[in-house]
């Protein structure tokens, strides 16, 4: 069986390809999504157009997953309600799912319950490249000032002094 979105050969039966997720069987996530195409001058190819433009976007699956992933929030906005429910019971799968489907999604594997790829633009990846590394340098912070804040209040030295 080949695959119907990149041609690829599958020796066995599965429901989708794993390379690039499309649905093998055409009853397994609804009809097959179409690659959307420009509008072409008469006589010349339709190139087909680099972002995708429509379906769900990638920033905030991107973002929600980083934020609220570990309740399913991304699982449930990309349609995928039963492994949202699941992951929300677990809590993310205590964290290692939640960070998992964070990395799927900035890796562009996950698509959306239909099998379309998720929208996004060119400013995307700066825009959750910020937001992650300021939320880690902001965590370290607060890590450390809780630190020595708690040893003031236990009257210990922070920093002892030279003789």
């Amino acid at each position: 069986m080949k695959c119907p979105r990149c041609g690829a050969e599958n020796l066995d039966e599965r429901v989708y390809y794993w390379k690039c997720m499309a649905p093998l069987r055409s009853g397994a996530m609804g009809p097959l999504p179409r690659t959307p195409t420009r509008e072409a001058q008469p006589g010349a190819p339709a190139a087909p157009i680099p972002y995708a433009a429509e379906g769900k976007s990638w920033l905030a699956a991107a973002l929600l997953a980083w934020f609220l992933g570990v309740f399913g929030v991304d699982r449930f906005y990309l349609g995928y309600v039963g492994l949202g429910v699941i992951k929300l019971i677990t809590c993310g799968g205590c964290t290692i799912w939640a960070l998992i489907d964070f990395i799927l999604i900035v890796a562009g594997v996950m698509r959306d319950a239909q099998g379309n790829e998720l929208r996004r633009t060119p400013n995307d990846w700066i825009i959750v490249l910020v937001i992650v590394v300021a939320t880690i340098v902001l965590n370290i912070f607060y890590g450390v000032f809780s630190i020595i804040a708690g040893m003031m209040q236990r009257g210990m030295p922070i920093f002892k002094p030279i003789p």
